[in-house]
C-alpha cells in the first residue's frame, strides 16, 4: 500500500510543481493551463502505472482498481491541503472544476490490470 500511496504523491506533486510557474497562464488562458495539467498528469500517471505493474505478479485487475482508487483519494487529500485550504475554493466548485477529473486516473490502471489478467488467463 505504501508504494501505491507514494506513487499517488508523485502523481500529484509533479503537476502541482509545474503549475506554480504557470499560474500566470492560468490567469490569461485558463483553458490552455488546464489542458497542460491534464496532459501532464496523464503522462505522469501512465509512466507510474507502467512502473508499478512491472512488479505485480497476480491479481492484476484488483491491483488496477485499488491503485486507481488510492491515487484518486491521495490527490483529493493533497489538493485539500495544498489547494483548497490555501485558495479558499469551495468544495463544490473544486469538484466541479478539478476533483472529478481525478476519477480518470483509474481508467488506465484498471485497463492495464484487465489486460494483464486476461493475458494470464489465456496463458493458463
Amino acid at each position: 500500500m505504501l508504494k501505491k500511496i507514494g506513487f499517488g504523491i508523485i502523481l500529484w506533486a509533479i503537476p502541482y510543481a509545474t503549475a506554480i510557474p504557470l499560474l500566470g497562464l492560468n490567469q490569461s488562458d485558463q483553458l490552455f493551463f488546464k489542458t497542460i495539467m491534464i496532459v501532464e498528469g496523464s503522462i505522469v500517471g501512465a509512466v507510474l502505472a507502467a512502473v508499478y505493474f512491472v512488479r505485480v505478479r497476480r491479481d492484476f485487475l484488483r491491483e488496477g482498481l485499488v491503485l486507481g482508487a488510492v491515487w484518486i483519494v491521495v490527490n483529493w487529500i493533497l489538493d485539500y491541503a495544498g489547494l483548497i485550504v490555501l485558495t479558499g475554493m469551495p468544495l463544490g466548485r473544486y469538484f466541479a472544476e478539478i476533483g472529478l477529473r481525478y476519477i480518470a486516473m483509474a481508467a488506465p490502471t484498471v485497463a492495464i490490470g484487465y489486460v494483464l489478467e486476461r493475458r494470464l488467463a489465456q496463458a493458463s
